[in-house]
């Protein structure tokens, strides 16, 4: 009877054909899995997208632990929407412009990221008003539709004052241009634009919590394995999988797949081809990239 693979997407089958190394790649590209929380912070940041213009734009603060999934989903949206090019490459309408709030924030600084995210070189040697006022003008030369920016809790890095400035100044940028801003950060984020009122109005805020054992996170689990490459069915659902996965994860979505794609590679490298709890239990043991010794004597004899 020959073998089926219906444990897996079939836009993966054509991966299983490939050399040992080629699969194992591939375990690590980066993968969308839907989910409810995902999907919700999508459908808010498609309305921002599709806001008319008006005199004070909505904005939205995306926030949770690191490794929650906020790359992840920014990541999915920016490929939803990318930009409209002429025929040499060159931008002719901006749908989003991404950047991230600088390590150490001031105006220069940040306007220096804006003018790199538009796709030119930022002067570094000039002062802040000036780059300003240059990326000022390329903004309104092709306005974007919606801005993301990233790690906004850098702010906390600065005095209070700082703090206060660079979040002025993304409320001046949203007034300006009529664009709705998407901010990006830890529960310190939250924690910075609720000091400022203003702020606090202007962007709401919509968190991702951790995972928690439940109907959800099997259902997330299981969607997820069956990307990976991988010739035999694995027990993705079984309360077991998902406990494991919560005591080496704390519920956090990076840890969950990194140490599923780390449990693949071990399944591929043992030739046992699915994850089961054993494997797991190595995987999480090993740590990231780094595999049991036996495992490393065992391929050196292959």
């Amino acid at each position: 009877m020959p073998q089926t693979f219906d444990h897996l997407h079939p836009g993966v089958w054509s991966f299983l054909d490939e050399s040992q190394e080629e699969r194992i790649t591939r375990l690590y590209m980066p993968k969308w899995v839907s989910y409810e929380g995902a999907s919700e912070a999508l459908a808010r940041m498609e309305h921002l997208l599709r806001h008319p213009p008006c005199g004070r734009m909505p904005s939205m603060l995306l926030y949770g632990d690191s490794d929650i999934g906020k790359t992840m989903i920014v990541d999915k949206f920016v490929r939803d929407h990318p930009n409209i090019c002429n025929q040499f490459g060159e931008v002719e309408a901006r749908k989003v412009l991404r950047l991230q709030m600088p390590s150490k924030p001031n105006d220069g600084r940040l306007y220096a990221q804006i003018i790199d995210g538009l796709g030119h070189n930022a002067p570094y040697t000039r002062r802040g008003t000036d780059l300003e006022i240059l990326a000022l003008r390329l903004l309104h030369r092709k306005p974007p539709k919606l801005m993301i920016v990233d790690e906004v809790h850098h702010l906390l890095a600065g005095s209070v004052r700082e703090q206060r400035q660079s979040l002025n100044q993304l409320k001046f940028l949203s007034n300006e241009l009529r664009m709705p801003v998407v901010a990006l950060g830890t529960s310190e984020a939250l924690y910075a634009m609720q000091a400022d009122p203003q702020i606090a109005s202007r962007f709401e805020p919509f968190a991702l919590p951790r995972w928690h054992e439940s109907a959800a996170l099997r259902e997330f689990v299981v969607s997820f394995g069956r990307l990976l490459p991988l010739h035999r069915p694995s027990p993705f659902g079984d309360k077991a999988i998902i406990q494991k996965l919560m005591v080496h994860s704390g519920g956090l979505t990076g840890k969950i797949t990194s140490l599923l794609a780390q449990a693949a590679e071990l399944g591929i490298r043992r030739k046992t081809e699915c994850i089961n709890l054993d494997l797991l239990i190595d995987a999480a043991a090993a740590g990231v990239f780094k595999f049991p010794a036996e495992q490393e004597i065992d391929d050196a004899l292959a």
